[in-house]
């Protein structure tokens, strides 16, 4: 049944207070009186001044998009030949500096078979070692170990806790390692310039791990185009999503023909017939809809991202101000970065000792939707510590005491908030001071 004039405007009207009374003047308690965990006002009540969500799409948007899935849904034609998903690839191949591209349903599709495509493995015995930080998402280690690549986990930076390319070096070993996993977390760049070098003088391929790195770009050039090939994530919390989806990028025509035989059931992308099937391969395939709705997306992509930008360095700057969680570092190479995530270490010693948790919950009470990261390293996941037992000679596990560090201490804000206003960092920062002026 079609609903009433009455349930439609109930939205409107919502959103109408909330703006004017997100307008009024805060009283002065909020920033001095007693923490909202004990009965204070918050800092920001987010049931007036919500933060911008991830579900705020855009009118035009969604017209044009019923447009497009009406035609695919009367069409049938919402699978192969894909036309939507080769034009996307080939679209976000382009932003990202590299001739090829591949629509995949999955960020770990993208890394797996970027594996296999790049180093030719079948995945059907032991391929060899890829080094992977212990500090990220488990795709980075899970996605290598479906390959049956074996994984030997390193430390990272402590400024940036990025892959620490001295503990890749001291890592290889000759004969059994074949590939880097650089990971460019929370949407930082690694240092591409070192592992590339060291990639070079010991004939190791490069596969990076670009799933959180949207549109960021180094001194060597854009994320995506600084290895052999990149997977990308699509995933719901993404700051380019389709609820999910990856790709898989790169410059290398061979390794882009075995990722399209090996996504499409192992039939050669040009002069292979439906039937036919040349290599190993599975059916990875995206649906029209996904591509459609990156297209679309992808239009407002780069306008969305420097608002994401200019918020993250202003609340950057704020947060220095402050005693408590401190960013992480730019690096030097970092040239534009893809703020996934502003990522903050926490110093417990600043606030008397109170733990994480006690301290993000008493931030949420004030209105800041911080959370942990990675509450593990890695290895220290409950599946990879299982396998580690079994199967041992999978796994090399080297001293990271900076990855161990990282996950006891590090919290973030998530992209969407960044895509609001200047006001919004403020009431964070102000958050932060009022929290830790109680827990000093």
């Amino acid at each position: 049944m079609p609903r009433s004039f009455t349930d439609r405007m109930k939205p409107l009207v919502k959103r109408a207070l909330r703006a004017t009374l997100g307008r009024l003047p805060a009283p002065a308690s909020r920033l001095a009186g007693a923490l909202a965990k004990h009965g204070g006002t918050p800092v920001r009540d987010t049931r007036l001044r919500p933060w911008h969500g991830l579900d705020e799409g855009h009118l035009a948007d969604w017209i044009a998009l019923r447009t497009q899935f009406r035609r695919l849904f009367l069409s049938g034609a919402e699978g192969l030949p894909q036309p939507l998903a080769t034009e996307f690839a080939a679209r976000w191949a382009a932003f990202c500096g590299c001739r090829y591209g591949l629509l995949l349903p999955h960020g770990t599709d993208a890394l797996r078979i970027g594996l296999a495509a790049v180093l030719d493995h079948d995945g059907l015995d032991y391929g060899g070692e890829v080094i992977v930080p212990n500090f990220s998402f488990i795709a980075s280690a899970t996605a290598a170990l479906d390959r049956r690549f074996g994984v030997a986990f390193v430390d990272v930076d402590p400024q940036t806790l990025l892959i620490d390319p001295a503990r890749v070096e001291e890592a290889i070993v000759p004969g059994k390692t074949r590939a880097i996993m650089p990971v460019h977390l929370f949407g930082q760049p690694a240092d591409m310039a070192a592992l590339r070098d060291i990639a070079v003088r010991h004939g190791l391929r490069i596969v990076e791990d670009a799933a959180q790195a949207h549109g960021a770009i180094s001194a060597l050039g854009a994320v995506g185009s600084l290895g052999d090939a990149a997977g990308f994530s699509f995933q719901s919390f993404k700051n380019l999503a389709c609820g999910e989806g990856g790709a898989l990028v790169t410059n290398d025509e061979q390794v882009f023909e075995r990722a399209y035989s090996l996504h499409n059931a192992g039939r050669d992308r040009v002069g292979g017939g439906r039937w036919e099937h040349s290599t190993l391969g599975w059916n990875c395939r995206p649906t029209e809809y996904q591509a459609a709705v990156l297209l679309q997306r992808f239009k407002s992509f780069e306008r969305l991202q420097a608002r994401r930008l200019k918020n993250f360095l202003r609340l950057r700057t704020l947060l220095s101000e402050g005693t408590s969680l401190k960013p992480l570092a730019l690096s030097a190479g970092t040239r534009r970065h893809g703020v996934h995530m502003l990522a903050v270490r926490y110093d417990a010693q600043a606030c008397g000792g109170r733990p994480i948790e006690e301290f993000l919950d008493l931030l949420r009470a004030e209105g800041v939707p911080i959370y942990r990261a990675f509450a593990a390293t890695v290895a220290g996941q409950l599946a990879i510590k299982k396998l580690m037992q079994t199967r041992p000679d999978y796994f090399r596990l080297r001293a990271t005491p900076v990855a161990d560090a990282a996950a006891e201490d590090t919290a973030y804000i998530a992209q969407q908030i960044f895509l609001g206003s200047e006001r919004d960092m403020e009431d964070i920062a102000a958050a932060v001071r009022k929290v830790e002026r109680f827990s000093a």
